[in-house]
């Protein structure tokens, strides 16, 4: 009898990998330090056990049971991997700092625009393995897939007909030990190419790949378009940055791969963005409320500070992770007329804030923060509070769904409020 595959951790991705390995008649033993699996230990001696492990995500290359499974000399996977092994069809990846999810849901429904089977997997929400199970998985199908640095690390046997890497800024070192790390992990899907693959990078990470001595001749960098970029509707999401510069990546793969623009273009006109992404969620006395929770890192901020019209009145905060506080908020200073901070970070963040920005207040709960920022800018004319937090939501909610909600939730009781009975 064959040796079983081991599955480490228990959520989503993992419960996704041990579904599709049941389903190849493979035995699975799953092992989750939080006693939702069938093992809640793995230690030396274990590992003969297994023919193969799969790992979730959140283990990172420093855990334990990583460290023995990967010495042991035994193939290790993450859930992306093992489902590509049995994908029928053409895989293309996109990665980035930003722009991942907003680049692969365009793609893939531009793809069914064309005509062509396709489906959006992996780091949006939908584990590539399910994707695998279901009806989507033939040869003419195509599979989009957000692949973060995480994922990325354990990606070998991993195949992509094409490639895309949006941009690249700090982020996450509060599990890499330095840029040049968190680059790594993402760069190697570029060994991850099929020999005639498609490899489409935006200028930013083209200037990274140069500092880091990273070259990769198949690489085409991706400038904006105006030409194409026309074509857009003017109500179009892509038509402005930051969206501006992911279309114009989707615009080059599209050309590489001979399809018909016209139909990139109507993908784009009709495609509505994800909740919790720069999006205005109500206007109040003249002031606008932008949601913009999903920008949990400061490339991420700085962005949709450059976006948004002034004055603007900033609520920013959360837990770090990592990167150079003090340096973000002399940008942001350059930009917002107030700002409101709240949780962990909130009294470094203001410190660093004190000596650009006059107007900064702290208001350690994240909906006293929102509150807080509704009174400075009804006191502004045609203002705009501005939810673009730059910090993980992990110190005060589950996710950055959640502190989004909060705050649409928060400024719609503020509306509500001032109706009149």
């Amino acid at each position: 009898m064959s040796k079983p595959y081991a599955i480490f951790g228990a959520g989503l991705s993992a419960l996704a990998a041990r579904r599709l390995a049941l389903a190849e008649g493979r035995q699975v033993v799953l092992i989750d330090e939080a006693g939702r699996g069938d093992r809640t230990t793995f230690e030396a001696g274990d590992e003969a056990e297994f023919a193969s492990c799969v790992f979730s995500p959140g283990f990172a290359a420093d855990h334990p049971w990583r460290v023995l499974a990967e010495s042991s000399g035994i193939p290790c996977l993450g859930e992306i991997a093992f489902a590509a092994a049995h994908w029928k069809g053409r895989i293309i990846g996109i990665t980035g700092t930003n722009g991942k999810s907003t680049l692969t849901a365009l793609l893939d429904k531009a793809l069914r625009h064309s005509g062509y089977a396709s489906v959006a997997a992996g780091n949006i929400g939908y584990p590539f393995s399910d994707a695998v199970l279901s009806d989507s998985n033939h040869a003419e199908a195509y599979a989009v897939i957000e692949i973060s640095s995480f994922q990325a690390e354990l990606a070998d046997g991993l195949q992509l007909d094409a490639l895309l890497w949006t941009n690249f800024a700090e982020d996450h070192l509060d599990r890499y030990a330095c840029m040049g790390r968190y680059f790594a992990a993402k760069a190697r899907l570029f060994d991850c190419l099929k020999q005639d693959g498609i490899c489409v990078v935006g200028p930013q990470v083209a200037h990274w790949m140069a500092s880091m001595r990273k070259s990769f001749d198949a690489c085409t960098i991706a400038y904006e378009d105006l030409s194409i970029l026309s074509q857009l509707s003017p109500d179009s999401v892509f038509k402005h940055y930051p969206y501006s510069e992911n279309f114009s990546l989707a615009a080059e793969l599209w050309w590489w791969m001979d399809k018909q623009s016209s139909l990139l273009i109507e993908a784009a006109d009709t495609t509505t963005l994800a909740p919790h992404r720069l999006t205005v969620v109500a206007e109040l006395g003249g002031v606008r409320f932008w949601n913009d929770s999903k920008a949990t890192n400061f490339h991420a901020a700085l962005a949709a500070l450059e976006s948004v019209d002034p004055p603007i009145v900033w609520i920013g905060g959360g837990r770090v992770k990592g990167g150079d506080v003090e340096a973000f908020a002399e940008e942001v200073g350059k930009h917002v007329d107030a700002a409101v901070l709240y949780g962990e970070v909130a009294d470094r963040l203001a410190r660093a804030l004190g000596g650009s920005l006059d107007s900064v207040h702290v208001r350690p709960r994240f909906e006293d923060a929102v509150i807080a920022a509704a009174e400075l800018a009804a006191e502004i004319p045609n203002s705009n509070v501005l939810l673009s937090p730059a910090f993980s939501s992990f110190d005060q909610f589950t996710s950055y769904d959640e502190r989004g909600k909060s705050f649409t939730d928060t400024v719609l009781s503020l509306k509500n409020a001032c109706k009149p009975r």
